[in-house]
This record gives C-alpha cells, structure tokens and sequence, in this order.
C-alpha cells in the first residue's frame, strides 16, 4: 500500500510538473505518457547493457549505454525545462534516427545489425502523439533517407564480429517486438485520439449549436419587445386620446432607434469579422462628443432609480477618433451596466488619460493582447455598476460570441449577447485594449483603452453624433392613484408586471379604459404588489429581473390569497416548450409579443368572465360542501373551507365582525375583502352575513324555534335587522318562508 501511494503521488508530480498554461487535456497527456515512458525505459537499456557487458559483448553494452546515458540526459532536462519540452523531445527523436543509422552502419548493415535499424523507425512513431505535423514529417522523411543509405551501403559494409549469426537473430526479434509494441501503441493512441476529436467535435457542434438557438431566441425576445409597442401604437383600430399623441410618438421612435440600434450592431460584427469595417478618423476635442453621447442615458439611469456619476478628470482631450465608433463603444458599454444595475443602485463612468509606462495589472482580465508601445498614451474609459458581478471564470467566455451568463440573477436579463462582443472588436480594431474585474455580489469593472494620436485632419464631429436626447424621456410610473377618476370598487384591477417602461405604457394605454393599472417593474415587486393589493387579474413579462415570470406564477398560484387571480403571461417567447412552462406554472393564457390589443382585451375580459361564473359555485360550496381540507388541493376550494370552519364556530357569537374573521385567517382585512370579493362575489361582512342567513334559512326549515330566537342563534342582536336582511336576501320574509313551507 505504501508503495502504490508512492507511486500515486509520483504520478500526481509528473502531472503538476508538466502542466502549463493553456494546454489541454490531450496536449498534458501526451507529455506525461512520453515522460513516463522515457523513464520506464532507462531501466531496461542499462540491464541490457550490463547483460552484454557479463557475456563479454562491450561494444554492444557500450551502444545500450551510450542509449541510456542520453535518454537519462533527457529525461532530466525535460523536468528542469517542461517549458521547452517540445524542443527536448524533438532532439531526442532525431537522435533515435542518428543513433539508429550510425549502429546499423558499424555493425554490418541492416542484415547484420540485430534490427537496429527498428531504434529509428521507433522513434518516428513516437513523435506522432507529441510533436507538430511538420516536425514529425521531417523526422520520416530523415529516417526514410537513412534506411535508403543503408540500402545502397549494404554490399559495402562488414558485420561485426560480436554479432553472430545466432545473437542477430535473437536481437533482430527483440528489436521486432518493440517496434511492433510501439506501432501497436502509437495505432492505439491515435485511433483514441481520433475517436476523442470526433466526439469533441460533435459536442462542440452541438454545444455551438445550443448557443446559436438561445441567441436566436434571445435576440427574437430583443427584437420582439420595440415590434410589440411599434406595431401596438400605430394599430388603427386602436383609439388614441389626442393628449397622447405625442407621447405615443416618443414612444414609437425611441423604440424604432432600439431596433436600428440592434441591426447596426449585427451588421457592425459581421462587418468586423469579415475585416472590411474601415475607419473614419476626425480629430477634436473627444470630451464634449462622449458628454452628449452619456447624457441620454443619465436620463434614463435617473428614470430607473440608478444613480449615475460622470467623473472627468481632463479639461480637454484633442485626439484622433471615429464618432460612430466611439458611440457604439460607448452605448454598449453603459447599456450592459444599466442593465444589470438594480434600482437604487450606482454607476461611475469615468475619463482620464494612461501612458503605458504605468501598470496595467490591476485593470483585470483581457481578452486581448498586451499592449507594447511604451511612449504611447491611452484614453482610458471606465465604466462600473454595483450589479450582481461575475464569477471569476467566467470573465474570459463574456467576449464570446452568444454568450450569456450564468451566474447569479444576471442570466434574469437577457440580451443579444454581442454588445460586449461588438466592444471588444472595436477596441481591437482601434489598437486599444479592453479589461474587465468583477466581484460576485458586489459588481463588474470595464475598462478601455483607446490610442490617443493627432494625425487626423482636424473636423467638426457634431454632424456625426445620432444620439437624440429627445428619445428619452421620463417615464411616469403606474401607481393606484393613476387612475383617480375612476371608482375602484367597480372597475377591476389590473396588475401589470414588466420590467420594460415602454411595453407597459403600451399596455396601460389599450386597458386603462377598463381596468384600474397599476405597474410593478419586476418580479419580486409584481408578488409584493399581488400579495397587498389582490388585483382581479395579472399581466406579466417572463424575462425579467429577480423573479422571472414563470416563478412569479408559481409563487402566486401557491399562495391562497392570490391563487384565484387569472394571470397572462406575454412574452417574445413564442416556442411551444415555453408556453408549456408557463401552463404547468399556472398560467391561465399565454400571449406572443407583438399581439394584437383587441386579442388582449378579449382574453383579459373572458377570464374575468369565467372567474363571475365560479363565484357562485364557490359561494354555496362556502355552505353546503362537505368536502374535508385534507382531501382537496384546489386553493380556493381549500381557503373558502377553512372560512366555513371559522363561520361555524364563530357565526353565532353577535360580535363576529370581518376584523375577526381576517385575524383568523391570517390575513389584512383589506386582502380578505378583496379575495372574497373576487372568489363569491361578496364583501367580509356580506358574506358572514349571508353565511348566517343561510343557517337560518335551514332551521327554519328544520325547527320549531320562533324567528326571534333564530335570529339571536345566528349572531343577530336586532330580529328586526335579521328581518329586512333575510328578506332582501331571499325575497320573502322569514315568517312567509315558514308559512310556505307548511
């Protein structure tokens, strides 16, 4: 046991010795069985040295130890240097060749040499699983010429006399059998290398394969969202308030300059990719142009309860630069951190000037290379949030084309997965650097750097910048009193999650007319909001911040205080295994982005509708059902039983009020009087008055007790009260209800 932990450990040196950056799984095995072999064989050279040296043969024990001396001399650089383990490995296999070809001549030719001639074929086999294609074919090729020499030498050469007949042919097969093992395993390693590459290949393809479907859908869901308030606002059949005209406009180009925004982009890659992107330098002063390029976005950062700092440490900055290009670095770079910077949070964008001279280390991961020119001075640009962050190995995939991450909440929000691409080819492009640090839970870093030269013709850019300030402007969030004019208790509610300002607009606009709108921008407020307010109906997005909408279904089906609310999911995800999500989460109907606003105020009025027919089921089986708590998994069946329980011990106590009955049931009055209303029709106090009619309704039927006395069993002070409400109730006073019944 202690000799295989030996082992094990020696293993596990050879394996930490041989590892360097950047090599693969196959490149370090190949090292470390070529290593291992090379050790494994020293041993049995030397014995077979010793053994020719015993039996009187010390020219062939000097040449097994001449063999030996050498491959111990490599074996003992390759571990010193693994570094230039290619290098080593390469003098080793042309030496097999020599050596091979130098025994062969002196002892006699490829006939008389015991198969010596085989040391240098060996050594061409070997190199195949280490070294390059080219190094390899040079190798064949060189022993191929040996052999052809020692052809044509043949006739012209004398065997040795320590090679006798009998030991050539005792060595020729030994030699045979080596070479055989060593084709056997070099056939062996290669048809499992190929067998890996193949299967390499294929889940490479498959995995390529993945990432284009989830970016194809998510730039769907990109494209989607700008189509759905383009094509909504300019519906005809849709009539617009001329007071809202002009903010359906803004509305309408802003989203049409996202979507261009998106084509530029996809063309702006392809273009870079294919090398054909040129570049338009003017030279100016840059720091005006990039203020007028963030000053949209300060305006859409405070719109989003982000705080956003511009700090500029430079006066001016007259330098070489291209305005589209710059705009385009600079929009991706402070849309990402919008993105994924929560509400309340911060962004620091920043400027200041860098000479190369200084340490660049701290800056984070590259995805490109190290910047050389010493005397050069860079615009540095960094821009960072306080969002979820990144994992640390993760960094070096976000450049990638399609990406997306996937750690923390940060795949909640999904993208194109080229802006930070786009960057990144730009950058390169303009012979700048891009670095990125990150800290899960507390926030990412990027910054660039951009050559700062002047040798471009001096220009005005402002004809250049096609950032509008006038797209983006304030959006007013939806509260409850949005709607003041309308009577509350009359029009249903409407709960409208999105996290996106203008599709929410949009929807406000076709429902506000007939629903009460109020608006939570993610998810985890959408169930904060459903849980205090208890709206008649929900709308929720399903990529969204925090608590998707797939989770935001789940979580209020589960809950009995929201789990009657009918909920529509609307979503650019318009693929059968999304919908199907969606159904088993709850969801009562599921709309594609765009859609049409009639579809979606039928859809919204055929679920209320369907909810005014249950309420009179759920209303009498409040009464007569007999069904046990334990025995249902219907919410609403399960929260109106438990209400019955609570009647049934409380009903006759006079001073049993909604306040009472909210306490019991765990909830605010205000969620009971709107849960109750929205399952049976019936306010708290209705309905524990309807519950205590009803009971006297049956012992009415059922006793000889005056009206008065029943009245005082059912929680009523007052017969007279009892009288005018069983009336209203079941159109016949008490006393004729008896008198019909005899």
């Amino acid at each position: 046991m202690h000799f295989k932990n030996k082992i094990a450990e020696f293993e596990r040196l050879i394996d930490q010795k041989f590892s360097l950056p950047g090599d693969s799984a196959d490149k370090l095995a190949a090292k470390t069985n070529f290593f291992r072999a090379l050790i494994t064989s020293i041993p049995g050279l030397f014995v077979f040295g010793l053994l020719f040296w015993l039996t009187n043969k010390s020219v062939l024990a000097s040449a097994f130890w001449i063999f030996t001396v050498f491959e111990i001399f490599i074996a003992i650089v390759v571990f010193i240097y693994p570094n230039r383990f290619k290098i080593f490995v390469l003098i080793n296999q042309y030496f097999f060749v020599i050596f091979s070809f130098s025994a062969t001549l002196f002892f006699g030719g490829i006939l008389y040499s015991g198969g010596i001639v085989f040391v240098g074929l060996a050594g061409a086999l070997i190199s195949l699983s280490v070294l390059t294609p080219n190094q390899i074919k040079y190798i064949f090729i060189v022993y191929i010429i040996t052999v052809i020499t020692e052809a044509f030498l043949q006739p012209f050469l004398v065997p040795h006399p320590e090679l006798t007949p009998r030991l050539n042919h005792i060595l020729f097969m030994l030699h045979f059998l080596v070479i055989s093992v060593t084709l056997y395993l070099t056939l062996s390693n290669y048809l499992e290398q190929n067998i890996r590459a193949k299967k390499m290949e294929a889940d490479h393809l498959k995995e390529l394969d993945d990432i284009k479907t989830k970016f194809y859908t998510n730039i769907t869901h990109e494209f989607r969202t700008p189509l759905t308030v383009i094509l909504g606002l300019t519906n005809p059949s849709l009539k617009i308030h001329p007071a809202r005209l002009k903010k359906n406009i803004t509305l309408i180009r802003r989203n049409g300059n996202r979507l261009l925004q998106l084509v530029n982009q996809m063309l702006d890659l392809s273009k870079l990719e294919a090398n054909s992107m040129t570049i338009n330098y003017v030279q100016n002063d840059v720091i005006p142009f990039i203020h007028n390029v963030i000053e949209p976005f300060i305006h859409l950062a405070n719109e989003k309860n982000i705080r956003f700092q511009f700090v500029n440490k430079l006066k001016e900055m007259n330098m070489d630069f291209d305005p589209e290009k710059m705009e385009s670095i600079l929009s991706n770079l402070i849309s990402n951190a919008l993105k994924y910077t929560p509400k309340d949070g911060l962004i620091i964008f920043s400027l200041s000037n860098l000479s190369t001279k200084e340490s660049m280390t701290s800056y984070g991961y590259s995805p490109l290379s190290e910047l050389k020119n010493n005397n050069q001075q860079f615009l540095k640009i960094k821009v960072r949030d306080n969002g979820p962050g990144i994992d640390h190995e993760e960094l070096p995939l976000i450049f990638n084309r399609f990406y997306q991450v996937q750690s923390g909440s940060m795949n909640q929000h999904e993208g194109s997965g080229i802006g930070l691409l786009v960057v990144k080819e730009l950058v390169k492009l303009l012979d700048g650097n891009i670095f990125i640090s990150s800290t899960p839970g507390e926030g990412t870093e990027l910054t660039v750097l951009l050559p700062i030269s002047n040798n471009a013709q001096i220009t005005d850019y402002s004809e250049s910048i096609s950032t509008d300030n006038s797209d983006i402007e304030y959006q007013q969030e939806f509260v409850m009193d949005a709607n003041e004019d309308k009577e509350t208790k009359e029009i249903p509610h409407l709960l409208i999650i999105e996290d996106n300002d203008d599709v929410a607009t949009y929807i406000k606009t076709i429902t506000e007319k007939n629903y009460l709108t109020f608006r939570a921008e993610n998810g985890n407020r959408g169930i904060e909001m459903a849980l205090e307010n208890i709206p008649d109906i929900i709308i929720s997005d399903i990529l969204m911040p925090g608590k998707d909408g797939y989770e935001v279904c789940a979580t209020i089906k589960k809950d009995f205080r929201t789990s009657h609310i009918p909920i529509v999911l609307l979503t650019a995800k318009t693929d059968k295994a999304s919908q199907i999500a969606g159904y088993e989460k709850g969801a009562d109907a599921y709309m594609a982005k765009p859609f049409e606003s009639r579809e979606l105020l039928v859809r919204l009025q055929k679920l209320i509708e369907i909810r005014e027919t249950l309420k009179a089921k759920y209303k009498t089986l409040a009464l007569v059902s007999k069904i046990k708590i334990a025995k249902t998994t219907d919410p609403e069946e399960m929260f109106l039983l438990k209400t019955k329980r609570i009647m049934e011990q409380y009903y006759a106590e006079d001073n049993f009020t909604p306040t009472k009955l909210s306490e019991q049931l765990g909830v605010s009055r205000s969620q009971l009087f709107r849960k109750l209303k929205a399952v049976t029709g019936l306010s708290a106090s209705r309905f524990i008055n309807y519950y205590r009619l009803s009971v006297a309704k049956q012992k009415i039927q059922n006793t000889s007790l005056n009206i008065s006395e029943i009245a005082y069993e059912v929680g009523f002070k007052d017969p007279a009260y009892f009288t005018r409400l069983f009336s209203k109730e079941f159109g016949v006073s008490p006393a004729r209800f008896r008198k019909d019944l005899s």
